[in-house]
């Protein structure tokens, strides 16, 4: 008898250090994942060679290519699984994946771009398409804005790195099954009550924009492309 609680009283005295660092693990991954991006970037853009590369339009070209038909396979999967899954298909409510998308190889960015009035609702699901701008097929200044940070495992939908863009870098926007590539011209900071970035244009460019400092809405972080193709 006297053998059988001591076994439990050694069961519960080792559950509890598995809690204890099952807890402290969380910590660390919670104090360590904001960094990780920056962190995995510098890795892998440290040399001039990988810059060089992202201001290439062709090499670009391909890399972007390959990401529609690697997102395209992943969605189709995702949504047999799903459909699978589903004992109610038939009444299930769809809501269908944006096929527009904004892609930045140089800062691992591959988000879908929602359309919506909703501010709230177009950021929570990728990167949003303010309303009243253009769009890449029309020409103008097409603007799109995303999160800076979502406290998620390191994800392609933030622009968390977007103050890694310089001039002459590469940007993508699949738009209505349509690849249309854009060089960054400028970079700047400015006000969060700054609106002139929202201004027509008669060259098509695009306009991206977030939150600056990072974890802050004080002010905001714009990157200016022209079309290049």
């Amino acid at each position: 008898m006297k053998q059988i609680f001591t076994d439990k009283k050694d069961l519960a005295r080792a559950l509890v250090i598995i809690l204890e660092l099952f807890a402290v693990g969380i910590i660390i991954y919670l104090i360590i994942l904001p960094f990780y991006p920056r962190i995995k970037y510098e890795i892998s853009y440290n040399k001039e060679s990988a810059k060089e590369e992202a201001k290439d339009l062709e090499k670009t070209k391909e890399k972007v290519q390959e990401i529609i038909r690697e997102t395209k396979e992943q969605e189709a999967n995702k949504e047999k699984n799903e459909n699978n899954n589903d004992n109610n298909a038939e009444n299930k409510i769809v809501i269908p994946t944006s096929g527009n998308r904004l892609i930045i190889t140089k800062i691992g960015v591959n988000a879908p771009i929602i359309e919506s009035e909703n501010e709230n609702y177009g950021l929570s699901r990728g990167s949003w398409h303010l309303p009243d701008s253009s769009t890449p097929d029309k020409g103008g200044n097409t603007v799109i804005t995303g999160h800076r940070f979502k406290y998620l495992p390191p994800n392609n939908v933030t622009f968390y790195l977007l103050d890694k863009l310089e001039e002459g870098d590469i940007i993508s926007v699949v738009w209505d099954d349509k690849e249309y590539y854009y060089r960054v011209k400028e970079t700047k900071i400015v006000g969060k009550t700054e609106t002139s970035v929202l201004n027509k244009s008669e060259e098509p460019i695009l306009t991206l924009f977030t939150c600056h400092p990072i974890y802050s809405e004080e002010n905001r972080l714009v990157v200016v492309a022209e079309l290049v193709n």
